[in-house]
């Protein structure tokens, strides 16, 4: 499972993560270490809160899909920055 990578690259913790989720910190570090698994409603919990389907966090594909690659480059983006990037890219339209 593709888990402590997708949690690694939104910056939670395991503890922040087990809280969202109604689970101990125990039991993430089992699911991140292959010792226990997710049952389906926790996988569709966790495809829900890392943005990705449950056949990427499982292993099935082996890349996340384009939006789900959009979707963690845009989490980094600040809303102000991503704003002011649109309004960028709306003159350059305008002006051709």
């Amino acid at each position: 499972m593709r888990l402590k990578e997708l949690r690694k690259r939104r910056g939670m913790t395991q503890s922040e993560l087990a809280k969202s989720l109604g689970v101990t910190n125990q039991t993430i570090l089992n699911w991140e270490n292959g010792i226990h698994e997710p049952n389906i409603t926790q996988l569709i919990q966790l495809s829900d809160i890392f943005n990705v389907s449950v056949d990427f966090l499982i292993g099935r594909n082996k890349t996340a899909s384009e939006v789900d690659e959009l979707c963690f480059q845009l989490e980094k983006i600040s809303y102000s920055d991503l704003i002011e990037f649109i309004k960028e890219q709306l003159k350059e339209m305008k002006n051709k």
